[in-house]
């Protein structure tokens, strides 16, 4: 049986709490602007699940007047709202009852713009979108 002393399991707690503490970063949140058209605002929350490999959470809550059971696709686009794109980069879970929720392993990020595009049911037109701010791996010196 392997015994621990007290004080060197306290100390291995600690470093792991230090390490943990300093890990995720805040969550981000894009506020979502209703586009041309569309009437619907709302947010897309970005919550880190894990740092390496990178694992976040999208939540987007909407606010206005939709259909609850229809589904609107979603999804990061490399873009801006102006024009979001025909692909997504990273396909969200389409937004059902004004919520949905997506767990996103983003892999290299391009640079420039990147953008939460919520669309209509038909795909065709986005409803609301909010620019991502700018995301840096690298750590600052």
């Amino acid at each position: 049986m392997v015994r621990i002393s007290a004080l060197a399991f306290a100390a291995a707690l600690a470093a792991a709490g230090i390490a943990f503490a300093a890990s995720p970063p805040p969550n981000v949140v894009v506020k979502l602007e209703p586009q041309p058209g569309s009437k619907i605002a709302g947010t897309a929350t970005i919550s880190h699940v894990a740092l390496d490999p990178p694992v976040v959470d999208v939540t987007i809550v909407l606010d206005g007047v939709f259909i609850p059971e229809n589904q609107y696709p979603a999804g990061v686009y490399h873009a801006t709202c102006a024009n979001p794109g025909p692909t997504p980069e990273y396909r969200l879970t389409p937004v059902m009852g004004g919520r949905s929720k997506t767990r996103v392993k983003p892999t290299t990020m391009k640079p420039g713009p990147y953008v939460i595009a919520v669309f209509n049911t038909a795909g065709t037109r986005a409803m609301s979108c909010g620019a991502l701010p700018m995301m840096h791996h690298e750590h600052a010196h």
